[in-house]
């Protein structure tokens, strides 16, 4: 788990990469919904060759220092991993998951003046992929975004 991450003994990959600047609009999924097959059908296809050694370091079932191709393999699971978490956030388990960062502002506070500080949540602008960093913060209780 390279990428700048410092002491993560004891860490899972999931909390590592939660814990990475920049992912803080991601929860931790629970190891049992990773697990099941079902929650995981049609994924495998975006990974042709190799979906079973990402979700192998996602579930720490691999030592992600021994792996050849370090690099490559950690995008691809981070990218398996945001794809899983799609689907997890808009289970029942999920969406508490969610709205408790929600509800401890995790996401942010909205800067108005008028608006007392009330927590915002994140909100993509448009569908296709976009650049990490295309993300704004919906104004909980002022307009929503133009």
């Amino acid at each position: 788990m390279s990428s700048g991450s410092e002491d993560t003994e004891g860490e899972s990959w999931v909390q590592w990469f939660c814990s990475l600047k920049g992912n803080e609009f991601f929860c931790e999924v629970e190891r049992s919904y990773i697990e099941d097959g079902f929650n995981l059908y049609g994924l495998r296809t975006f990974f042709p060759g190799n979906f079973q050694e990402c979700l192998d370091l996602i579930l720490d079932r691999v030592d992600p220092d021994e792996s050849e191709d370090d690099e490559e393999k950690t995008q691809a699971a981070m990218r398996l991993y945001g794809l899983i978490h799609a689907r997890y956030i808009i289970t029942s388990h999920g969406l508490t998951t969610m709205l408790a960062k929600y509800r401890g502002g995790e996401f942010g506070k909205c800067p108005r003046a008028l608006c007392w500080a009330q927590p915002v949540v994140p909100v993509r602008r448009a569908h296709p992929p976009l650049p990490r960093d295309c993300f704004a913060r919906m104004l909980g209780a002022a307009a929503p975004l133009a």
